[in-house]
């Protein structure tokens, strides 16, 4: 009444802060590490991408493990066995080549979008805080207490005027 106090502001104002805290929180977590993943990848050192892509790594040389023991068990005992398994080295190497390049060019996109993001957000979040202040002045503008703040001071200002 005296302060213009609007309780679902308030409630409004501490829930948005609540979820805004929370979406920070995990936002935070999962942004650093997509953006550590990104920024691993766009960084060109060969052992960091390894690190970060071993499990795919990994599968693709099993596939290739397994195609040359089936190559040793099944396969005849010529030369051609031999060029057999030195194509599937190939085709992995060029398969985790072509791999890498590939998350390179979408960890780029990712970044790129991911800062965007992150800055609309960042903007939206103060845009919603500057309301949410604005309104909470225009209650106590409107409420008895500010009308008699704003009534004093125009008496005030028409006092010195002598009007």
């Amino acid at each position: 009444m005296f302060g213009g106090s609007n309780p679902t502001l308030n409630q409004g104002i501490n829930q948005s802060g609540q979820i805004a805290g929370y979406g920070q929180s995990q936002g935070e977590g999962l942004t650093t590490s997509a953006g550590n993943f990104f920024q691993g990848l766009l960084g060109g050192n060969p052992a960091q991408t390894a690190k970060l892509l071993a499990p795919q790594i990994q599968a693709q040389q099993q596939q290739a493990q397994q195609q040359k023991q089936q190559n040793a068990q099944f396969g005849n005992r010529s030369g051609g066995t031999n060029a057999s398994n030195q194509t599937i080295d190939d085709t992995t190497r060029a398969n985790i080549s072509t791999m890498v390049s590939k998350l390179t060019g979408a960890a780029a996109t990712n970044a790129a979008n991911m800062g965007q993001s992150l800055l609309s957000t960042g903007i939206s979040a103060l845009n919603n805080q500057v309301q949410f202040s604005q309104q909470q002045m225009q209650n106590w503008q409107n409420s008895i207490f500010g009308q008699g703040i704003s009534g004093a001071a125009g008496f005030g200002e028409a006092a010195a005027l002598g009007a």
